[in-house]
């Protein structure tokens, strides 16, 4: 039996988003409905197509043969409905899930932007998580990661390092003007971000938040740009903020671009992952430590 093009495409959703949930929320078709026509399928073929677990879908050797022939598939009708305007640059389509850490944002966004502005038919959709999802089973098409976790199955680009800083507002070091480590309110984080290793080395010295204990890095910044202390945070998101005590030896985390091979054989993917590398790059490279009190 040869698969058609309907089942095929049910089968790329659920590769490309992990479970038949969100296959189906990207397809607007019940999860149910997904679930049932890929049973059929694998039991027209005789054969698993995917492996199911509580964590969600992933694929079987068979699948993934039956998903490289979906995206020759894909790619060929998209060739079909391009206009046919030599001049004009290729149109790139298709949605893509990227899964960040919170002082990233920013930069995924931007290059959101930057690839929506060119190709409207592509789709950037950003998951704002702290945790490392399991990309080797498609829970995200492309990851922003501060640690190696040493999967053989994934692509990592090294991008440079995340350098971390104490800052606070112009105006409480204007109040402040004699502020050390020991006289300073700190605005801290709760777990899992205070066991970062920069919060660690902060925590050593004294910087240690008490009274006032975030869960998020904008509610971080947004404590220290109000005149509530002072904090321990990317220099990336602190760029309208005054560096304290720069002798202060924080650690850097390293950055990671993070994907599966299997995604960059889909061109609006490829093209992304590479632009949120410029991004990227752009950011660290312009990366201001503002002025030091």
């Amino acid at each position: 039996m040869e698969a058609n093009w309907d089942d095929l495409r049910l089968l790329l959703a659920v590769w490309r988003r992990g479970s038949f949930l969100q296959a189906g929320q990207l397809l607007n078709v019940a999860p149910s409905t997904v679930s049932r026509r890929l049973s059929q399928l694998e039991a027209a073929l005789g054969e698993p197509l995917l492996e199911r677990g509580v964590e969600g879908c992933w694929l079987t050797p068979r699948g993934q043969a039956l998903v490289e022939v979906a995206l020759a598939a894909e790619e060929g009708l998209r060739r079909q409905s391009a206009p046919c305007n030599p001049e004009s640059p290729s149109e790139l389509r298709g949605s893509i899930l990227v899964s960040a850490g919170e002082g990233f944002a920013s930069c995924v966004l931007e290059a959101a932007h930057r690839l929506t502005s060119v190709h409207p038919g592509c789709s950037v959709e950003l998951q704002v998580s702290a945790e490392f999802h399991k990309l080797t089973r498609g829970v995200a098409d492309i990851a922003l990661r501060t640690a190696h976790l040493g999967e053989p199955s994934l692509i990592y680009r090294a991008l440079g390092k995340l350098q971390y800083g104490v800052f606070a507002s112009a105006e409480l070091v204007r109040q402040c003007p004699a502020i050390t480590p020991a006289t300073a309110t700190t605005i801290g984080l709760l777990p899992p971000l205070d066991n970062l290793p920069p919060m660690r080395a902060a925590k050593a010295a004294g910087l240690e938040g008490r009274q006032i204990r975030v869960s998020s890095f904008t509610a971080q910044v947004e404590a220290v740009r109000r005149g509530m202390g002072v904090a321990v945070m990317p220099r990336i998101l602190a760029s309208d903020l005054l560096e304290l005590f720069a002798s202060l030896a924080l650690p850097a985390l390293d950055i990671y671009l993070v994907t599966r091979p299997q995604a960059l054989k889909q061109a609006h993917i490829k093209h992304f992952f590479a632009l949120l590398e410029q991004v990227l790059n752009e950011r660290l490279q312009g990366e201001t430590t503002g002025a030091t009190a």
